[in-house]
């Protein structure tokens, strides 16, 4: 048996032994797959002989290997684990290691090698092992592992993988940021045939980020004339960032532009050095079209350089506008102190300069003075924002500002002054006079003595002229010398006025006459010359006076039937009476509508008495009392008549014309001149007894005539002290005691005067109507403008028309003129009658008529009345002049209805315009603001951009406080955006 067992065991080693040299062969010919089939049944087979059967696996796992089977790996680890002191070990740790690489396992290649020390390999086989390692642990960033292992290969020059080890490990430093021994192994490799053409990127990258500039450019402009080197782009980029740091912008450019064609996708920081190397050379259109593509992803310093430039780039262009945007985004971001100072300043500047809905100058003014205190340019900023103010009329803000600032700077003392000075003129435009005093001095004692300081003075007198100081408005006037020509001139005119205001004739003469030869319009010199004839008049120089009365009606203008009245009274004083009735009749035949006539004629009466022309003055007072029978002279014409038929013996016709007078005036002080004449021609005729039968037949009692007095001092002295309504119960007593008392009419005035005194407007009306219904008298002029005025005051304008419209036929001075027709067109204007407004303002109103506050109110009417009529373009013209002409609350109004009326007319643009001028120039008037508002979000909504008009409505609804405009405001938000409040959070 065991003879058996030995010949099968000899057979099977046989066979064994036969298989495995059939899989030598097969394996030393290349035969993997044959060599695999051999060594596959001897390791699965039972032979014992462990040496073949090592062997065996050893082969098996080295055809796997070299045909890439997927159980390589499997039979490597089958035989180290399986044959651990194999000495094939080391030779399979080799062939896996480079099957591994082959296959870029590189943690697998590291793991494998790291557990062998790699000098037991061959040397041959060394240099790979280490390349294989070192290779492996550089791609998989074990970088001390990686040097280790290519250091072994860079200290053999003869290594077959020297340059790459070279190169990897110059990498390596190049990553570890030690560019010196990086620079070093790569400047080794330029002249590698592998690396040449790789090298020079790291090279030139290394100079770039050791700042060697200008080496770098030496060394990268041979180079740059070929495209053959890895990274080209990148080298020209490198190239184009070097001549920028160098300064050299025009290369930069270049290189720059080079590389956008290779890279048309340039980085933020390539875009930011780009437009900044345009910036430099002044090309701000290419540097905008650079810088603009920088967007802000982070609160980084080259975004704040990039908006800074970029503002700045549209400046010089420019681009106000779009520049403020840029400089605003570099402002805010919290990098460069001194770049966000600077763009702040320059941003606000510009919000100063231009005007944007954007951004409101006067906020960014303020918060640079809060943000920056101590900057270089506070001064500048308090002036800007001072001018702010003052040209939106915000005058109190803009002195406020100022005050905070320290005045050391010359500009911001004359913006002080400045605003002081205008705020004095709005104050006097508003009529608050001693305001306006308290402002003009400020602007006197805050500037130096320039032309503001000298239209301070002027105005500071003109106020106090206007509150009757008439010393004060002189002092004020002394100020001003010929060396300020126009001031000078106009305050020798207001002189002038103040010294005839006080009835100082001779010194009136003097500065009127001064004023003449710095006038030259000719409505000025008018008016000196007549007030040179009533100074004149005056001062008894009545031939003076007739002097200038005729140079002012030379001239002509509208108080010439004034003049030639006042003239013909001259030639009277003067004795001559032939120029006297000359000039008389010449009035009379050229001022046929004169308020002046009846004067005139009783006058011509009273001169032709003197002349002893008796016919003549019968004519004249006959023509009195025929035409004139309401006339003040109607009575005084029928007494000079009786009188001039007494001095021609014609008795019978004079006491025909004063019995009739006495009768029809029984109670007056005229009638008892009439009855001192008539007693006269009695006596003289020898019939005293009819004069007593006269006297008994007429309601006079001359003991009563001495009571009535009496009564009537009493009742007069209670009103001279004031003690109105004493005087009221006076003033009717003896009116109930002496209803046709001697004093019948002045005691009806001063009762009317009491009534007025103590606010009972009703009962003065009552009163002074019967003064002013009864025939002419002394008080009829001044009782129709009281009962007018009254009238109105009560809102009764029917009224208030009536008795304006008798005072305009009754005027016989200018002023009662000018009082008259602007009674008229108020009371029209409250009773609507805007066509009759229109109307009466054309007919009514001579040029030069009125002027100053008088002038305003009659445009206003007239511009309120044209609109109400829907006259559009002539009520544009005269809002836009109250635009021109007025300051204040009226003006804000004269836009709101200027805006109006270009929206009605689909004028969108410039009806948004008027509106922002309003905002932008009268910012305290409120209620003007919100009512156009209004119109702007209607504006929007007609033009269908209800976006803006959403936003105009809810900003205005959260600020408004006026009922009216909420009322309107609502209607428009429900109308046109009824869903707004759900489908928008605003905040």
């Amino acid at each position: 048996m065991r003879s058996v067992f030995f010949v099968f065991l000899t057979m099977s080693l046989l066979s064994f032994s036969q298989e495995y040299n059939k899989g030598l062969t097969c394996f030393s010919d290349k035969d993997y797959v044959c060599a695999r089939h051999y060594f596959v049944n001897i390791v699965n087979g039972n032979a014992h002989n462990t040496v073949t059967k090592e062997y065996a696996h050893y082969y098996l796992f080295l055809s796997a290997l070299n045909l890439y089977h997927y159980d390589t790996e499997d039979l490597f680890h089958n035989f180290i684990n399986k044959f651990p002191l194999s000495n094939k070990q080391l030779d399979a740790r080799f062939y896996m290691s480079q099957y591994l690489f082959e296959k870029k396992k590189y943690k697998e290649v590291v793991d494998l090698l790291s557990q062998v020390n790699l000098y037991s390999f061959s040397k041959s086989r060394q240099k790979n092992v280490f390349f294989y390692l070192g290779y492996s642990a550089y791609k998989m960033q074990d970088f001390d592992l990686a040097k280790n292992s290519f250091y072994e290969l860079i200290i053999d020059n003869n290594a077959h993988y020297r340059e790459d080890a070279l190169f990897y490990n110059s990498h390596i430093l190049f990553l570890d940021n030690q560019l010196d021994l990086a620079l070093t192994g790569f400047n080794d490799l330029i002249s590698s045939k592998k690396y040449s053409t790789e090298v020079p990127y790291y090279i030139a990258k290394i100079l770039f980020d050791i700042y060697e500039y200008q080496k770098l450019v030496n060394y990268l402009d041979p180079l740059l004339t070929s495209k053959n080197y890895n990274n080209y782009q990148d080298l020209v980029l490198l190239q184009a960032k070097a001549f920028y740091h160098l300064g050299k912008y025009d290369q930069s450019i270049a290189y720059f532009e080079e590389y956008k064609e290779l890279n048309p996708n340039l980085s933020r920081d390539q875009l930011y050095q780009i437009g900044i190397a345009y910036h430099k050379k002044g090309l701000f259109g290419f540097a905008i079209n650079h810088l603009n593509k920088i967007i802000l992803n982070s609160d980084d310093s080259l975004s704040q350089y990039a908006f800074y430039y970029l503002g700045d780039s549209y400046q010089n262009i420019n681009n106000k506008l779009e520049a403020m945007n840029a400089f605003r985004s570099a402002s805010l971001i919290d990098q460069d102190s001194l770049i966000q100072h600077d763009a702040f300043y320059q941003f606000v500047i510009l919000c100063y300069e231009q005007k944007s809905p954007l951004y409101q100058a006067k906020k960014y003014l303020s918060e640079f003075i809060e943000k920056y205190p101590q900057s270089d340019h506070i001064d500048e900023i308090y002036s800007c924002l001072a001018n702010i103010h003052l040209n939106t009329y915000d005058y109190d803000n803009a002195i406020s500002i100022l005050e905070q600032s320290s005045f050391l700077n010359e500009e911001v003392k004359y913006q002080y002054q400045k605003i002081c000075f205008h705020k004095g003129v709005q104050l006097f435009n508003d009529e608050r006079y001693n305001d306006a005093i308290s402002y003009f001095n400020k602007s006197i004692n805050g500037g130096d003595k320039n032309q503001l300081f000298y239209e301070s003075y002027y105005w500071k007198g003109e106020s106090y002229y206007n509150l009757n100081m008439f010393d004060d408005a002189l002092s004020s006037y002394s100020m001003l010398t010929a060396g300020i020509p126009s001031l000078y001139s106009k305050s020798v005119y207001s002189q002038a006025y103040c010294y005839l205001k006080q009835k100082q004739f001779l010194d009136a003469v003097n500065f009127f006459k001064k004023s003449i030869k710095f006038n030259k319009e000719q409505f000025i010199l008018y008016d000196i010359y007549v007030r040179l004839g009533d100074s004149y008049f005056a001062l008894n120089n009545y031939q003076s006076s007739v002097d200038y009365y005729n140079r002012a009606m030379n001239i002509s203008g509208i108080e010439d039937d004034y003049a030639a009245y006042k003239k013909s009274n001259s030639y009277v004083l003067l004795g001559e009476y032939s120029n006297a009735i000359q000039s008389l009749n010449q009035l009379i035949d050229d001022f046929p509508d004169s308020n002046y006539l009846d004067d005139a004629i009783f006058d011509l009466g009273n001169t032709y008495i003197l002349s002893k022309n008796f016919d003549l003055a019968v004519s004249a007072f006959n023509q009195i009392m025929s035409n004139y029978k309401n006339s003040l002279y109607y009575s005084s014409s029928q007494l000079k008549l009786g009188l001039v038929y007494y001095m021609q013996g014609k008795d019978n016709e004079a006491i025909s014309v004063l019995k009739n007078l006495l009768f029809e005036l029984p109670a007056s002080h005229i009638s008892q001149e009439a009855l001192s004449i008539l007693r006269n021609i009695y006596n003289e005729m020898g019939e005293a007894q009819q004069f007593l039968e006269l006297i008994q037949n007429i309601d006079h009692d001359y003991t009563k005539s001495e009571l009535d007095s009496s009564t009537y001092s009493s009742a007069e002295l209670q009103y001279v002290q004031e003690n109105y309504q004493n005087s009221i119960n006076a003033f009717k007593s003896y009116l109930s005691y002496y209803p046709n008392g001697l004093f019948l009419l002045e005691a009806k005035y001063f009762l009317y005067k009491s009534y007025e005194n103590i606010g009972q407007l009703e009962n003065a009306i009552e009163v002074l109507s019967e003064v002013v219904n009864d025939r002419e008298n002394k008080y009829t002029t001044e009782g129709l403008i009281g009962l007018g005025r009254m009238s109105y005051e009560l809102e009764k304008y029917i009224s208030a028309e009536k008795y304006f419209s008798q005072l305009l036929k009754i005027a016989s001075i200018i002023e009662h003129k000018k009082s008259a027709i602007l009674g008229i067109l108020e009371s029209k204007f409250h009773l609507y009658k805007y066509d009759d407004v229109i109307t009466d303002i054309s007919t009514m109103v001579e040029e030069g008529l009125f002027s100053g506050k008088e002038n305003v109110r009659i445009h206003y009417l007239k511009a309120f009345s044209l609109y109400k009529t829907n006259k559009i373009n002539e009520s544009l013209i005269e809002f836009t002049w109250l635009i021109e002409n007025t300051e204040g609350e009226l003006r804000a109004e004269a836009f709101y209805y200027v805006s109006l009326l270009l929206n009605n007319v689909q004028k969108y643009k410039s009806s948004q315009d008027m509106i922002f001028q309003l905002i932008n120039e009268m910012p305290n008037y409120h209620i003007w603001i919100e009512k156009s508002f209004l119109i702007l979000a209607k504006n929007y909504i007609q033009q269908e951009d209800m976006f803006q008009a959403q936003h105009v409505l809810l900003e205005l609804e959260k600020k408004c406080q006026n009922e009216d405009v909420l009322y309107e405001l609502r209607g428009l938000l429900n109308t046109h955006f009824p869903n707004a409040l759900d489908s928008l959070n605003y905040k």
